[in-house]
């Protein structure tokens, strides 16, 4: 059981892209490739995964639990990284039934995963400390992770990413998505003084107003890509990613990477930046849940395909 696949990393690349807005100006960006990273261990996962991996190894754990919702990138990044390192893993999925067909469900049970559903009731109580001790005896030598991975443990990764960041120059902002808070409460604790732009993929009032309790003066939490809340879009935001793909040809998807360039591309008002104010983002990864929405048929597989297709030859 190692963690050599984690170090084997080199840090991420940076794209200098321009995204054309319609009727409005062409909007330069920095684009920190972590989607790139790995096909299935990708983006803020890797980062998040790295540390809690390790101390589940270096404690002598048997494996690792967590939590996730049927099509979560972190129950798929989980499971991946488990396998590598030699680790069992338990995902406890919000859902009354493990669906078969799923392609997030299928892929992290090929990857060893066993897969518990929880009730949306139970699920609720996913944070809740005796709830937790319930499920611990149940699995007493697993380490548990929370949903999304964000913990204490997850904080170096994202240090790592923060300095990955510092050794670019040229950008006034740095972006990210927000989730669970992990990523952007990382980069806050390891540049308390960088100018942010977090933009919410999740409707969460508890977690949002905790942010911008610790972030700094020139930093900005943005709700107005949140497009009816988490998993939400529209037409809108449909056309804007496919766009931004052809454009550019970097691959977003309407959960999180496309909430957060929507608003860098066209609510740059809303953000307070200029014309001339060029922002580092960073792409969280997070397209593997499009096959998810594709076999529900909330996406259109002909839409999406020159999109899919690009990311098998990525990954290939």
């Amino acid at each position: 059981m190692n963690v050599a696949f984690f170090n084997n990393y080199t840090r991420s690349k940076i794209d200098l892209i321009e995204y054309q807005v319609e009727h409005g100006p062409k909007v330069k960006l920095m684009v920190k490739r972590d989607d790139l990273i790995d096909p299935l261990i990708s983006g803020n996962k890797w980062r998040k995964l790295k540390f809690n991996i390790e101390f589940a190894l270096s404690n002598k754990k048997e494996g690792i639990a967590t939590f996730g919702g049927a099509y979560s990138n972190h129950i798929a990044a989980t499971a991946s990284a488990g396998k590598r390192a030699g680790l069992k893993t338990i995902g406890f999925i919000r859902t009354h039934k493990i669906d078969p067909m799923n392609p997030t469900l299928a892929k992290a049970k090929d990857n060893g995963m066993k897969l518990v559903p929880l009730s949306r009731l139970e699920y609720k109580d996913r944070q809740d400390p005796e709830f937790i001790i319930q499920l611990q005896q149940q699995y007493p030598n697993y380490f548990f992770v929370p949903e999304g991975g964000s913990n204490d443990l997850s904080e170096p990764g994202i240090k790592e990413l923060a300095n990955e960041c510092l050794l670019q120059e040229g950008y006034r902002y740095i972006a990210t998505p927000i989730g669970s808070g992990g990523t952007i409460n990382g980069l806050i604790s390891a540049m308390p003084n960088m100018p942010l732009i977090g933009v919410a993929a999740v409707n969460d009032t508890p977690i949002l107003n905790s942010i911008s309790s610790r972030i700094n003066k020139t930093s900005i939490i943005h709700t107005g890509a949140l497009f009816g809340g988490y998993a939400k879009f529209n037409d809108d935001l449909i056309d804007f990613c496919l766009d931004f793909f052809k454009q550019t040809g970097i691959p977003i998807e309407p959960i999180y990477s496309g909430k957060m360039f929507y608003a860098l591309c066209n609510q740059r008002h809303l953000l307070g930046l200029t014309d001339d104010d060029v922002v580092l983002a960073i792409h969280t990864g997070g397209l593997q849940g499009l096959e998810g929405f594709i076999q529900r048929n909330l996406l259109d597989n002909k839409q999406w395909e020159p999109l899919l297709i690009s990311l098998v030859s990525i990954n290939a």
